[in-house]
């Protein structure tokens, strides 16, 4: 699949304190849609909008927020998330799992003082669609 792809777009992002009786959960939603281009884009090209929201639950604070980007599939019709294989929606929500990665790690060095939060989702090459989740690690233990 030949794809030429836009910025990525931090929509919002989020650290928050989480208090005690918070009960929130780890939440990641991954949406694909397909958009209408103008009427110059080529007909046999495809324009697929990804997007993450996501809302990950630690001890001590909660991450949330959504990322986006919009993608040109070359040489492809898509109409639908289900015209795409599971390979396929890993390498288009690639770039966008390691932008909340950066930035996580970022803002938790700053807001700790301490080495950040490395989150690590795709590192087994896990299918998105099996296990968005993959590993939440912070200083070496599983959350």
């Amino acid at each position: 699949m030949e794809l030429q792809r836009n910025q990525e777009v931090v929509e919002h992002y989020h650290y928050d304190f989480r208090l005690p009786e918070d009960k929130s959960k780890t939440e990641i939603k991954v949406g694909f849609a397909p958009l209408k281009g103008n009427e110059d884009y080529p007909k046999e090209n495809s324009i697929l909008g990804a997007r993450i929201n996501f809302k990950l639950v630690f001890a001590n604070f909660i991450i949330s927020g959504s990322v986006s980007q919009i993608n040109h599939v070359i040489n492809r019709k898509i109409e639908k998330q289900e015209d795409l294989t599971t390979e396929e929606i890993n390498e288009i929500a690639a770039p966008l799992f390691k932008i909340i990665e950066r930035l996580t790690y970022e803002v938790t060095e700053i807001a700790l003082d301490k080495p950040g939060v490395k989150l690590d989702f795709l590192s087994k090459k896990q299918n998105v669609e099996d296990d968005v989740l993959g590993k939440v690690t912070s200083e070496g233990t599983e959350e």
